[in-house]
């Protein structure tokens, strides 16, 4: 299974359900950058987020990622 499928099918659900939304926008040998939207755009525990999804990834695809988010600021909401 590649990253994406498995991001899209194992983290998305997840992420979602907290009002969140986690896209994968590039990947290069072991670093992933993520667009966050929604409420992850302000989460306080996004980087807690990414270091859980690094480890659901390490064990279901043994592999090594490092994911880094990059708000989308078009869809900050104050």
């Amino acid at each position: 299974m590649e990253l994406k499928e498995f991001f899209d099918a194992e983290i998305v659900p997840c992420v979602r359900a907290d009002g969140g939304w986690l896209e994968l926008e590039s990947e290069e040998e072991d670093r992933a950058v993520l667009k966050a939207r929604g409420e992850c755009t302000r989460c306080i525990a996004l980087d807690r987020c990414l270091r859980w999804a690094e480890s659901r990834v390490r064990q279901a695809l043994r592999r090594e990622v490092h994911f880094t988010a990059v708000p989308d600021p078009f869809l900050w909401r104050k």
